[in-house]
């Protein structure tokens, strides 16, 4: 634990605040503030429908789904107003592209639809440290150049009556029924599969099982090939505009730079085909990089900012695979003087559970980020306590805007960092990192809050030069 004055070296209450430990996902702090240096809020991601060209309606060669990176090809409201909303068609991006694909001429695609995974490379395995159980969900789910809705699909499973027959499942989108539904009732005292996607030559499998009278499963679940998926999307999108598609399907990469370790040769950026298909049909923007992290820090929306580190990594010429990224990450923080030798960077997110920090690192960052020029727009961007975010149903005894920090959860992890709004003129930055803890988590949040009160209260009513007494409250708090 460690909490200071913004402007100030000195530590009011600190607890081994150089002990580096898993952050979860107060990571955000670093990697979105890393983004918002590197590209500037007013960055955008372009998805692009081209062509190597159009004959009287008729697309010569394949229709090439380009994807620029963008994690919000969905139907998520912008700009964030208090929760993350959606509007009810998931598909609705696509449908975008297909109605400006009419508009340009476009009747016909007789070659069918190549779905170009850009512009960063995709990577076979998950970053280490990320389980197999998290892979099955919305927030682990893995991270392309080409995805719509979140990577992820989300289930509603209600079993069967009785045994031995397939469960009922609602599945949102499912384009051209791609996914069909194997998940099996099994009786009560019989042992379930987890309910997961798998790939397959034809399409996708929902599998698992649930148990008679279980109640209804619901989740969002990881999408195993995203570009694929975006691909059959568009493709529905397509047909249902009136135009004529093929159904062949192809997904291919943008680009080909390897990833540390994973021996394939380091090659050009750009696949020849994509270079043939010079035609721009149709194109969809993001939201700016400002709107964008709102969505990363205050719902913690891990697939995003993994995107979006790595889009940052190549904006300085380099490779964009993961490795590349989070050293990127690693290498801007540790110039700045924000980390020490300590510090282990896994991943963007904090999903993984072989990332460290300390909270003075944490601290040292929050102090740096408010004399930036963006601290604005990054600020903007964490959840407010008591009002939205992860924060929407904690510390509501406080006043609006004196509390905006990033939580973190894992199983074994809990973490709260940001700024205390006290009094005009004095702003605090802190952080409070637990692992490895043997109450639950709801008790362990509260024990958090309590000493975030504390120090709101002990510091409103003390002087500058008085206000370090505040680590005998804390103390007392604990």
């Amino acid at each position: 634990m460690l909490i200071q004055r913004a402007d100030e070296a000195q530590p009011i209450f600190a607890h081994q605040a150089n002990t580096a430990l898993a952050p979860a996902s107060v990571l955000k702090l670093f990697s979105t503030a890393y983004v918002l240096d590197r590209l500037g809020a007013d960055a955008r991601q372009r998805t692009e429908l081209r062509a190597e060209g159009l004959d009287r309606g008729t697309v010569l060669g394949p229709l090439y789904l380009v994807g620029g990176g963008d994690p919000n090809l969905s139907s998520r409201s912008f700009p964030y107003t208090g929760r993350s909303e959606h509007g009810p068609d998931p598909l609705i991006a696509l449908r975008d592209l297909a109605a400006q694909l009419w508009k340009a001429g476009v009747r016909r695609i007789p070659e069918g639809i190549v779905a170009v995974d850009g512009p960063f490379p995709a990577e076979s395995s998950p970053p280490p440290g990320w389980t197999a159980d998290d892979q099955r969900f919305w927030y682990g789910a893995p991270i392309h150049g080409l995805t719509i809705n979140d990577a992820s699909v989300l289930v509603r499973i209600r079993p069967a009556a009785r045994s031995g027959v397939l469960a009922e499942a609602q599945i949102t989108p499912n384009p051209q029924g791609f996914i069909h539904n194997a998940v099996r009732t099994v009786g009560k005292q019989q042992e379930v599969e987890p309910i997961r996607l798998v790939a397959e030559a034809s399409g996708w499998r929902l599998s698992g099982s649930v148990r008679v009278g279980s109640g209804v499963f619901v989740a969002g679940l990881a999408q195993p090939d995203p570009p694929r998926f975006a691909a059959v999307a568009l493709m529905t999108a397509l047909q249902e505009q009136g135009i004529v598609v093929s159904n062949r399907i192809q997904v291919q990469p943008l680009s080909v730079h390897a990833d540390a370790g994973e021996g394939m040769p380091a090659v050009g950026a750009t696949m020849p085909p994509l270079a043939h298909a010079k035609l721009l049909l149709a194109e969809h923007w993001s939201p700016p990089l400002a709107e964008e992290i709102q969505v990363i820090n205050k719902v913690s929306q891990n697939t995003h900012i993994e995107t979006l580190l790595r889009l940052a990594d190549l904006a300085q010429g380099r490779t964009g695979t993961r490795s590349s990224a989070v050293a990127g990450l690693q290498d801007w923080a540790r110039a700045r003087g924000l980390v020490d030798t300590e510090t282990r960077l896994v991943d963007a997110s904090g999903l993984s559970r072989e990332d460290r920090l300390s909270a003075n690192d944490l601290v040292h960052l929050l102090s740096w980020a408010l004399r930036q020029p963006w601290w604005p727009v990054y600020a903007a961007s964490l959840p407010e306590a008591g009002s939205d975010g992860t924060l929407r149903h904690r510390l509501q005894d406080l006043d609006a805007g004196i509390v905006l920090a990033k939580t973190g959860t894992l199983a074994e992890a809990l973490s709260l960092a940001g700024i205390l709004y006290v009094k005009p003129g004095q702003a605090y930055v802190f952080a409070i990192l637990v692992n490895d803890f043997s109450v639950s988590p709801t008790a362990l949040r509260r024990i958090m809050d309590h000493f975030v009160r504390e120090w709101v209260r002990t510091l409103a009513l003390e002087t500058p030069s008085e206000a370090k007494s505040v680590s005998a409250v804390a103390g007392a708090g604990g």
